[in-house]
C-alpha cells in the first residue's frame, strides 16, 4: 500500500523547472548522450546504447540505488527494466524511503517493484535503512542476503569477479573490524577484477564534494587494484575518470566511480562539477547494466521513461600499481612486539607511495637483527627462541620498517625447573626446612612472574607457600615444618605445570619426653620364685613420635629381683622390652632410664 510523501533527509530538492546539461566524455570509449529531462512514471526502458553479444562467461550485473517510495511509482519503472534483464541485481542503499516519523517500509514500498528480483539481488545499506534502528527492517527483509545483521558487509564472487559489499553506516575507519575485514578478504581473493559497492559515495558533484570517511575503503581498493566503485545517496547518475584515493587522475590504476542514485526515489541537481567527473546528469531515472568478462567490462545506463540521456563504455582489468608510485614508507605493526620463546606473532607491513595510498604486489623481506632470540619468515612471522630482544625490519624498494621485538621466557618446563629443600633433615616439632623453587622454561631461562604451589606427604606437617611469583631470577621460596617423623616429599607446581624433580626432607623424632613415653608390666602380678613379668618400654617424643636406636636401663624397687635389661635398643616403634622375676613378695616399682643417641640421660 503507497502512503503519504514523506520528504527525504539531507537530499538536494530536485529542479524540475531546468533540464540539466551532461557533459560530454573525452574517453573515446564511453558515449555520453545529450541532456534529460525528469521522465514519467511507469514508462518503458528507454535506449540501451550499444550491445555486444554475452559470451559463456560474461556476467550481467544491473542495479540502482535510492529505490522506493510509497507515494511515487518511479520505482516501478526501474523495476520494468529489470524485468527484462537476467543476471545479477545489485542496490546501492536508500533502498526504501524513511524518515524520522517513517521507518522504512520494505513490505509495502519495496517488496511490490524491485521485490520482484529479491531472489537474485545482493543489497547494500545506509542511511535512510537507519531510519528503523539498527536497520532492523532492513536485515528482517533480506535476511541472510544482507551479510551478517548488523555489519551488512560481505564479499561474493560473480565469474572472473571478486565483488565486495560495504557498508558505510557503521564505523569505516582504518583499523575498524570492517576496514579490517576489508584487506582480509581482498588480500585472499583469487580474482583479478575487483568491483565495490556501497552507499555513500568519495566524490560527487552533488552535496558534500569529498568524503573523507570512506577514504579508507578506496585505499584498501586502490592497493588490491580494484577497477570500479558504485555508490548511491545522491539522486543522480555521475561517472569519474578512473583516479587514486586523494582524487588524481590514473587512468592506469584509478578506481573508476559511479554515482547511480537513480532507482525512483526523486531528482536532485548539481551543485559544483568536482575534478575528473565525466559524466552528471541529475534529473534521470534508470539503472546501469555492467557486463563482467574474464579481464574487462562494459557499462550501459538504461534509462526509464522519456529521457534521451544514455551512457556506455568499456574498461579494463588491471593489476594493483606495481611499477606504479614507489613506495615511500613502511609501517610494522604491531611495534612494540611481544613474544614468548617457543612461540610465534605475525608482524604486518603497510606500504604506501607518497600521498599515502597504500600499495600491494611489492616485494617485502623480512629479517631480524638478533637471530638467537628470535628468527622471522618471509611472511613476517616472528617465532621467539629464547628470551632476549631484537629488532624486526621489513624492507620493499630501500626503504624500511621496524618493530622492537621482546622474546619473554617460554612456558613452565616440568624438567628443567627444580625444588630443592635445606636443610634435607630436620627435628620433628622444631626444625625447619626452606623449599626453593626455580621455574625455567625449555631453555633453561629463568621465567618471573609464576605462580608456585608446595605440596608435601605425610602427616603433621606446616607447609608455609610462598609469599609472592617468582622473582626476576625465577626463584620462590616457602618452608615446611612438622610434628609427624618420617620421610617427606615436597613437589611443586609453577604456573600450573607440576615440575617432575621433588625435595626430600626427613623429620626425626624430638627428645624423649618423659610425659609421652610408657612403661608397663605384664602380667601386672607373678608368684614369688616361679612368675616372670614382661617390661615393655615405649620410647616417643613430645609428638608422640616413637624414638628407636637410644639404651633402655630398667629398674625395680625391692629385694629378691632378677632384672633382664632389654636386649637392644628400642625399635622403629620405639619399643624394647625386658623382663622382672623376684623372689621376694611384695609391690615392685619398675622404671626405665633411657638415654637418646648422644648418650644424653632420660
Amino acid at each position: 500500500m503507497r502512503s503519504l510523501d514523506f520528504p527525504r533527509p539531507t537530499h538536494v530538492t530536485a529542479f524540475l523547472a531546468l533540464a540539466a546539461i551532461v557533459l560530454l566524455s573525452t574517453c573515446s570509449t564511453d558515449t555520453p548522450v545529450g541532456l534529460s529531462t525528469r521522465p514519467g512514471p511507469l514508462g518503458p526502458p528507454g535506449g540501451d546504447g550499444v550491445t555486444a553479444a554475452l559470451t559463456a562467461s560474461d556476467q550481467v550485473f544491473v542495479g540502482a540505488g535510492d529505490i522506493a517510495r510509497c507515494d511515487r511509482t518511479d520505482d516501478e519503472g526501474t523495476a520494468a527494466i529489470l524485468d527484462t534483464i537476467a543476471g545479477t541485481v545489485f542496490t546501492l542503499g536508500d533502498n526504501v524511503l524513511g524518515s524520522s516519523t517513517q521507518v522504512p517500509d520494505f513490505i509495502d514500498c519495496y517488496d511490490p517493484s524491485w521485490g520482484r528480483h529479491k531472489a537474485r539481488t545482493h543489497p547494500a545499506n545506509d542511511h535512510l535503512e537507519y531510519w528503523s534502528p539498527g536497520a532492523t527492517t532492513y536485515f528482517d527483509y533480506w535476511g541472510s542476503a544482507a551479510g551478517t545483521r548488523g555489519q551488512g558487509y560481505y564479499s561474493y564472487d560473480l565469474g572472473a569477479w571478486h565483488i565486495v559489499v560495504l557498508n558505510s553506516g557503521i564505523s569505516t575507519v582504518a583499523g575498524s573490524p570492517q576496514e579490517l575485514w576489508l584487506k582480509a578478504d581482498l588480500a585472499a581473493s583469487t580474482k583479478r577484477c575487483t568491483l565495490a559497492y556501497w552507499h555513500f559515495p568519495r566524490f560527487s558533484s552533488t552535496g558534500t564534494a569529498v568524503r573523507d570517511a570512506v577514504k579508507p575503503f578506496w585505499d584498501d581498493l586502490y592497493a588490491a587494484g580494484a577497477e570500479l566503485v558504485l555508490n548511491g545517496h545522491y539522486d543522480v547518475y555521475e561517472r569519474f575518470a578512473p583516479q587514486t584515493p586523494a582524487g588524481v587522475l590514473d587512468p592506469s590504476f584509478g578506481i573508476r566511480e559511479f554515482i547511480v542514485g537513480t532507482g525512483g526515489m526523486g531528482t536532485s541537481a548539481v551543485t559544483a562539477v568536482q575534478p575528473n567527473s565525466e559524466v552528471r546528469n541529475p534529473t534521470v531515472y534508470g539503472v546501469i547494466k555492467f557486463v563482467l568478462s574474464t579481464d574487462a567490462y562494459t557499462w550501459q545506463f538504461i534509462r526509464s521513461g522519456g529521457s534521451v540521456f544514455a551512457d556506455s563504455g568499456s574498461g579494463s582489468c588491471h593489476d594493483p600499481a606495481s611499477g606504479g608510485p614507489p613506495v615511500a614508507t613502511v609501517d610494522v605493526t604491531p611495534t612494540p612486539a611481544s613474544v614468548a620463546a617457543g612461540q610465534t606473532v605475525q608482524l604486518t607491513a603497510t606500504l604506501k607511495d607518497a600521498n599515502g595510498n597504500i600499495l600491494t604486489g611489492r616485494t617485502v623481506t623480512w629479517t631480524s637483527s638478533n637471530t638467537s632470540a628470535a628468527t622471522v619468515s618471509s611472511s613476517g612471522l616472528v617465532t621467539g627462541v629464547v628470551a632476549g630482544s631484537a629488532t624486526i625490519t621489513a624492507t620493499s624498494e630501500g626503504k624500511t620498517g621496524s618493530s622492537s621485538l621482546t622474546v619473554t621466557p617460554g612456558a613452565v618446563s616440568a624438567a628443567q625447573s627444580t625444588v630443592a629443600a635445606a636443610p634435607p633433615s630436620i627435628t620433628a616439632g622444631s626444625g625447619t626446612a626452606t623449599i626453593t623453587v626455580t621455574a625455567k622454561d625449555t631453555n633453561g631461562t629463568p621465567i618471573p612472574g609464576a605462580t608456585v604451589v608446595l605440596a608435601a606427604t605425610g602427616s603433621g606437617n606446616t607447609l608455609t607457600q610462598p609469599s609472592g611469583p617468582t622473582d626476576a631470577n625465577g626463584v620462590a621460596t616457602g618452608t615446611l615444618t612438622s610434628t609427624a617423623a618420617g620421610a617427606k616429599t615436597i613437589s611443586a607446581t609453577a604456573s600450573g605445570t607440576a615440575i617432575t624433580q621433588t625435595a626430600a626432607v626427613t623429620v626425626t623424632p624430638g627428645p624423649l619426653s618423659a610425659a609421652q613415653s610408657t612403661v608397663t608390666a605384664a602380667p601386672p602380678s607373678i608368684v614369688a620364685g616361679s612368675g616372670t613379668a614382661t617390661i615393655t618400654v615405649t620410647a616417643k617424643d613430645a609428638n608422640g613420635n616413637p624414638i628407636s636406636g637410644a639404651t633402655v636401663v630398667l629398674a625395680a624397687t625391692g629385694g629378691g629381683n632378677t632384672l633382664t635389661q632389654p636386649t637392644g635398643p628400642p625399635d622403629a616403634t620405639g619399643v624394647t622390652t625386658g623382663t622382672l622375676s623376684s623372689t621376694g613378695a611384695g609391690a615392685k616399682v619398675v622404671s626405665a632410664n633411657h638415654s637418646d643417641r648422644q648418650g644424653r640421660q632420660r
